[in-house]
């Protein structure tokens, strides 16, 4: 049923593509999902023992679709707002910029590498991994190299502090290698937020090329 959903997606993108609508489908995907979670407990704990991404099953080579559909399974309110509040505000321009099939190949590959890049570093837990931040966290590096000099939002403790994204991406990226290099995890994958981040760097730089290399 959960894979069936997500491949159902495909269908809409024959009418999203010329237009940032990929952004739109993949947030309503989210939100549908974690309501369907609201709506049955029971169903939700299923969800996440069977669709979560479990590290050690993942090196063993085990349930390898699972890096696909826990970037679509969320923990709580919070984990689904805050994610897909930062797909909404970068995505859009991101998408825009690269063409949508682009976006979708770089909005899936940075979440199924930062799966990967999570496994690798935390091989032996077999806690369930779950949630669309490794894939948002590519697109706001993807933005940053878009539009450097854009604003977005980052936190000061609880204090939400507007800076250029070029700012932010560097605030990210030693925060979040700290958070590695310390073994802080606090129920948070920030290896996965890492390896989404690089990934979304390394995508970008392939694609901007291309995509004006097309426009001419």
């Amino acid at each position: 049923m959960f894979v069936g959903c997500i491949s159902g997606l495909w269908g809409c993108l024959s009418i999203a593509y010329k237009i940032a609508g990929v952004t739109i489908l993949i947030i309503a995907a989210n939100i549908i999902f974690f309501l369907t979670n609201l709506s049955d407990p029971e169903l939700y704990i299923q969800l996440v023992q069977n669709y979560g991404l479990v590290p050690v099953q993942i090196i063993e080579g085990k349930n390898l679709i699972t890096l696909v559909t826990s970037m679509f399974l969320h923990a709580d309110i919070i984990h689904l707002g805050m994610n897909m509040f930062f797909l909404f505000v970068t995505g859009d321009g991101v998408e825009r910029e690269l063409g949508s099939s682009r976006f979708l190949v770089l909005y899936m590959v940075c979440g199924i590498i930062a799966g990967l890049f999570h496994s690798y570093l935390n091989s032996t837990s077999a806690i369930p991994t779950i949630g669309a931040s490794g894939a948002v966290f590519g697109i706001i590096a993807a933005f940053a190299i878009l539009f450097p000099f854009r604003w977005l939002i980052t936190l000061l403790g609880f204090i939400p502090i507007p800076v250029p994204a070029i700012i932010f991406v560097f605030i990210t990226i030693i925060s979040e290698t700290a958070y590695v290099a310390s073994g802080v995890v606090e129920n948070v994958a920030h290896t996965a937020h890492l390896g989404g981040f690089l990934t979304g760097i390394f995508l970008t730089l392939i694609f901007i090329p291309k995509r004006r290399l097309k426009e001419k």
